[in-house]
């Protein structure tokens, strides 16, 4: 199982949060540049019922394996300490996302491949089923350190939207050879974006 772990602070590169005004097509007055709109218990429901097989309303044990980006965020949501996802946890999560109002972010990952930095690896990130209507896609390519930047394409400014994703990692390792599906088809990556997460703004990917 791969392993996602946040960078020391002192790798970091800082978050950039970008509330921004832009001109309307008719000219006058500017407006903001909107933040996604979302409404936190009803996405919460559909976000956890994407891996709770029991139905009971929070996702344990191998129900968050199913759900990757859920499972990244686990240690940071967790307030009763179950071990356990509930609705109410993530929707806590969701309705800080809201408040913040926040239209564009920025965030690093730096992926490794067997213990060294992968240059020229594609990073993607796409956004969970639910939330695919609401937030965009975007990507961005490893350089010489690992290190990626994703954004979301043919977009003003650079940077990518608050909210929970699946991660696909797409290239050649440093063996070489084309990176394990677990990365990329069938990932089993994923990464929330917004609200304090990831910690210190970067996210760290050691692939096997």
């Amino acid at each position: 199982m791969p392993l996602a772990r946040p960078i020391a602070p002192w790798s970091v590169i800082p978050s950039l949060l970008i509330v921004v005004t832009a001109t309307g097509c008719g000219g006058g007055r500017p407006s903001r540049l909107a933040a996604p709109s979302l409404n936190p218990s009803g996405m919460a429901a559909k976000l956890i019922a994407l891996g709770d097989e029991n139905a009971d309303g929070s996702l344990t044990g191998a129900e968050l394996d199913r759900v990757p980006a859920l499972k990244s965020i686990l240690a940071q949501l967790d307030a009763n300490g179950d071990r356990g996802l509930s609705t109410a946890e993530l929707q806590g999560w969701l309705e800080g996302v809201r408040d913040s109002r926040v239209a564009i972010t920025s965030f690093t990952a730096v992926v490794r491949h067997k213990g060294k930095p992968l240059a020229e690896a594609t990073l993607k990130i796409e956004p969970l089923p639910p939330l695919a209507t609401t937030i965009k896609a975007a990507e961005g390519l490893t350089d010489a350190n690992g290190r990626a930047s994703p954004s979301i394409s043919n977009t003003t400014f650079p940077g990518v939207n608050c909210g929970l994703y699946a991660v696909r990692i797409e290239g050649n390792g440093n063996d070489g050879k084309p990176l394990p599906s677990k990365y990329n088809t069938e990932t089993t990556l994923g990464v929330a974006v917004g609200s304090g997460l990831p910690p210190d703004g970067a996210i760290s990917f050691d692939l096997e």
